[in-house]
């Protein structure tokens, strides 16, 4: 092929620098746009609080934020938030293991997955926030119970798409590459494996909100310490603020949580879109 002539280059580096402008902009616009929605939003909030509705069942910017500052401050926050976030990750890694795990024998063996899936099936369909007040009377209220919660959020999503995920490999595909002479290790490695992925990322993508959703439940139902305990406790003390902070925090957690699984959302660019199955209301 024929090297491209100066003019040529000098068209597309220019081409070049007004995509990267137009997507600089593009993303600028974006910025302010958010931002002014959150601004617009206070100010509509900070208004309407003891005028149109009374402050006692919105609060107000600034009672919240004197809030925030007073955890921040005692060292509530970071103490709580600590033992939520820890328990949200143990339970994210427990339930995504154990799925994975449990999810790989049975997809290769078609005949065992087919005797336990309705056992499976019944398991899912059971709300995981009724399992709270089952794992906290057996492990208390400490960290345990609130490990398991999230853990029982992750597993079955993570399951049910590791294990949608080896079934989607053609039988023709499998039948192949056995009389190629794979081996069953390297029909795992070259075939299995590969297939699976995409459904795992997919799956671990959605579940980390989930798990830090499974924590939270378990600190609602019981627990002295967390930042669902921290909100109960606001709540149980009539402070409109001091809720209105702790869900704050939760949803920040949650969206950082977010922004740390951009790693995975890249890893499936590559791939079609995947809608993985998700929890039913009320899980």
């Amino acid at each position: 092929m024929n090297e491209p002539t100066s003019a040529g280059k000098a068209v597309l580096e220019a081409t070049r620098r007004a995509h990267r402008a137009t997507r600089t902009a593009e993303r600028r616009f974006l910025l302010a746009a958010r931002a002014g929605i959150v601004v617009v939003a206070l100010a509509g909030w900070e208004l309407a609080s003891g005028t149109l509705v009374r402050s006692f069942y919105v609060s107000s910017p600034g009672d919240v934020a004197e809030t925030l500052v007073e955890w921040v401050m005692s060292g509530e926050l970071v103490y709580h938030g600590g033992f939520t976030v820890t328990a949200a990750f143990l339970g994210y890694v427990l339930g995504a293991v154990a799925a994975v795990l449990v999810a790989w024998p049975l997809a290769m063996l078609r005949t065992a997955y087919r005797i336990t899936e309705p056992y499976f099936l019944v398991a899912y369909s059971v709300p995981a926030v009724a399992m709270g007040p089952v794992f906290i009377l057996w492990f208390g209220i400490g960290l345990t119970p609130k490990v398991l919660i999230a853990a029982y959020f992750v597993f079955f999503i993570v399951f049910i798409n590791t294990v949608t995920g080896f079934q989607q490999v053609p039988t023709g595909l499998l039948d192949v590459t056995r009389v190629m002479g794979a081996s069953r290790r390297d029909l795992l490695r070259t075939v299995l494996l590969p297939s699976a992925l995409p459904f795992v990322l997919a799956a671990l993508r959605i579940t980390l909100p989930a798990a830090m959703i499974g924590a939270v439940t378990g600190e609602f139902i019981s627990s002295n310490r967390g930042l669902g305990y921290l909100t109960r406790a606001a709540a149980a003390s009539y402070s409109t603020a001091g809720v209105l902070a702790g869900v704050l925090c939760l949803s920040a957690i949650v969206l950082l949580m977010n922004l740390l699984l951009r790693p995975l959302r890249h890893a499936l660019r590559w791939q079609p879109d995947i809608d993985p199955p998700q929890a039913a209301d009320g899980r």
